[in-house]
């Protein structure tokens, strides 16, 4: 698998890829806002003459030579635009209780580089982070870390962020095979189901991660009542982090595009 970002048409130096807006580009012309200007000049210190990829979440890439660059503001003209290729043939989506700040971040960024479609925030009973601390704030910086983990790991699509739900809401309202790796399941593995799932060309799974300390017997069993299935991830305990990126990667593998 190919890792870091493309080179630019001379070969000379990584072509740097930035979201944005849709009507930033119109035409032939790419205007700038001062945020992104601001990081393109001052911190990556880019120059007139450089090219980037813009990235305005269709799934499509526009290559932009930069015209003008200042600290507010910057213009380009666009070079060429293709499809990106870089996302999952599954749409898979991690609902991952709520764990603890740095963790929770840790699991967004390695999930994006992965190619999860969406993360849902989880209220658990357990989790460590309650309601009122879910803040707009949180969610926006929750946004923050996936646009960075998208663009650095050549995503053409951003991962969408939901603000939290409760548990039940979670498990109510997740389309696709549901699945949640829980420690007290012996019958089934995800290996398992993954290969069944694989036969079926299952185009949607959500997965279930819990917080430190595992979802609580009586979530399990409100889980399997709405239809979600639990299934083993081994014999040895996974901290929650671990836990979501090992069952993404494997989802992944099994049913999207890891295994090419």
């Amino acid at each position: 698998m190919a890792t870091g970002v493309p080179s630019s048409p001379a070969g000379s130096s990584p072509v740097r890829r930035f979201f944005v807006p849709p009507q930033a580009i119109v035409g032939q012309e790419a205007r700038l806002g001062p945020d992104l200007a601001h990081r393109m000049a001052r911190v990556l210190r880019l120059r007139v003459g450089d090219h980037v990829l813009l990235l305005d979440n269709s799934g499509r890439e526009h290559e932009v030579e930069l015209t003008a660059l200042t600290a507010t503001a910057a213009q380009g003209v666009l070079i060429a635009s293709s499809e990106g290729a870089s996302e999952a043939s599954v749409r898979l989506v991690l609902y991952q209780a709520l764990i603890k700040g740095q963790r929770f971040d840790w699991v967004l960024e390695k999930g994006t580089e992965l190619g999860v479609a969406a993360f849902v925030p989880v209220l658990s009973s357990r989790s460590v982070i309650r309601p009122t601390e879910a803040s707009v704030a949180r969610l926006e910086r929750w946004r923050r870390v996936v646009v960075e983990a998208a663009e650095q790991s050549g995503r053409c699509r951003l991962p969408e962020v939901s603000p939290p739900l409760l548990f039940d809401e979670a498990c109510a309202s997740a389309a696709g095979l549901r699945i949640l790796p829980w420690e007290g399941e012996t019958g089934a593995s995800l290996g398992d189901v993954l290969a069944a799932a694989r036969q079926q060309a299952v185009p949607a799974v959500s997965l279930f991660i819990g917080p430190e300390g595992g979802f609580p017997l009586e979530e399990v069993r409100l889980a399997r009542r709405l239809g979600v299935r639990t299934v083993s991830l081994g014999r040895r305990i996974l901290r929650a982090e671990t836990a979501a990126i090992v069952a993404a990667a494997l989802v992944l593998h099994e049913l999207g595009d890891l295994n090419r």
